[in-house]
């Protein structure tokens, strides 16, 4: 009984498209980008096996959009008013005219046979037109899911709302927004009912390239670089007996999420190590090295991180990962020293080992230095002891270290905000 949320495609501006001045207020058809993003979508759902049957917003563009997927998936649509735009004026709900049904079997080939629509579908029932706040538009959407619930008990669904029925539909089958909060076109969404073993899914995007997942006219990357500027706003609490260090400081960071780099950032600043040793992965949740195709993404966000490393003046100490691409990394970074798996290094007197796989590690040398995750790791934090060979898998947090001192600090990780690639 899985149900699919999604929001239409990209909408094309009205200096996009000939004859826009025809179209009723609040209409537009979908961009290119939008039809893309759609497609995307579709191949998507027919790679899982989607059989079930779209459920679209009887405005032009969800219905463009359910009319793409359709065609992939091989199904048809069923008209819903309930799930339809958001009146935020009352001169919007007067001035605009929908489509009858005739006219949208007319317009689309893939609406289902026996569906039906009351007309005009846009209004509330015995009530003039007029603006709608948040809580008509949930009421509306709620009384829409139940229905949908009544019809379609065992059947699959996909539900092609807007921005605000889209929100409302996610509240509706209790689908919690996770991270940084904006519905992207074309995104994701997922739960069932009845089956609490499946885990939900909140505004994935990972099925549409980085360069082409957008809020309408605001892109990804554009929503990601704001968040990435910004202050990180939490408490950055370093142990106290750091302060009386006298020798060389080496920070110690790796397997760095996007979503944490205003973090480092203000842990640098605060920290402002001698030396910054990255033990790869610099956009740990891009995975660059298996997923065809992510590279712009990969690129477009590390530069955020070359960009606060560069800005720290401490020596760069570079050991790439498995998903971080070498070249690209020396271009962005052209002062660092990059070394490869299983290093041997001089920091502060000391012999190192410095490497990113667990399995690449041979552990030779008092101080291991390392991430890429616990797997495989027989080594936990409270084995290192002072004065005895010690091993940081950078995957348990963030280090500073003092080796002419023999003395090391852990800093934990702070919750990361979203652990999908989509938000």
């Amino acid at each position: 009984m899985i149900r699919i949320i999604t929001r239409h495609g990209q909408i094309a501006k009205n200096a996009e498209y000939v004859g826009g001045h025809m179209y009723p207020k609040g209409e537009h058809p979908l961009s290119d980008l939008g039809r893309e993003q759609a497609q995307y979508l579709g191949e998507k759902l027919k790679a899982m096996g989607f059989k079930g049957r779209i459920i679209s917003s009887p405005y032009m563009r969800t219905l463009e959009t359910a009319e793409i997927i359709a065609q992939i998936v091989d199904t048809t649509i069923i008209p819903f008013a309930p799930i339809r735009e958001i009146f935020k004026f009352d001169e919007q709900a007067m001035e605009y005219k929908g489509m009858t049904m005739e006219e949208i079997r007319q317009r689309y080939t893939n609406i289902d046979p026996e569906a039906t629509l009351a007309y005009p579908w846009w209004l509330h029932p015995g009530k003039p037109p007029h603006g709608e706040s948040e809580e008509e538009v949930q009421a509306r959407v709620d009384a829409g899911v139940r229905e949908l619930e009544e019809r379609f008990p065992d059947k699959e669904l996909l539900l092609v709302g807007h921005g605000a029925s889209s929100w409302a539909l996610l509240h509706s089958y209790g689908i919690e927004a996770e991270g940084r909060k904006l519905l992207f076109n074309c995104s994701f969404s997922m739960i069932d009912p009845k089956d609490a073993s499946v885990e939900p899914v909140y505004c994935d995007t990972s099925h549409i390239p980085y360069e082409k997942t957008a809020s309408n006219f605001l892109f990804r990357e554009q929503f990601d670089a704001e968040y990435f500027a910004a202050d990180y706003e939490g408490k950055i609490a370093l142990p106290a007996a750091m302060e009386s260090l006298e020798g060389m400081k080496i920070l110690h960071i790796g397997d760095t999420y996007s979503e944490r780099y205003p973090y480092y950032r203000k842990l640098i600043e605060a920290v402002k190590p001698d030396v910054i040793l990255h033990t790869g992965d610099m956009a740990d949740e891009v995975k660059v090295g298996r997923i065809p195709g992510t590279q712009y993404e990969y690129l477009s966000k590390i530069k955020v991180l070359a960009q606060i490393l560069n800005d720290s003046g401490a020596r760069l100490i570079i050991v790439p990962g498995n998903n971080d691409l070498p070249e690209e990394i020396a271009k962005l970074l052209p002062t660092a020293e990059i070394y490869s798996e299983n290093t041997i290094l001089t920091l502060d007197g000391a012999e190192c080992r410095v490497g990113h796989k667990v399995h690449e590690m041979t552990f030779d040398k008092d101080w291991s230095f390392y991430g890429h995750g616990p797997t495989g790791d027989s080594w936990r934090l409270e084995d290192n002891e002072v004065g005895k060979p010690c091993r940081f898998n950078v995957f348990w947090g963030s280090y500073v270290y003092c080796l002419s001192e023999n003395k090391f600090f852990y800093i934990p990780l702070p919750e990361i905000e979203t652990k999908k690639r989509c938000v």
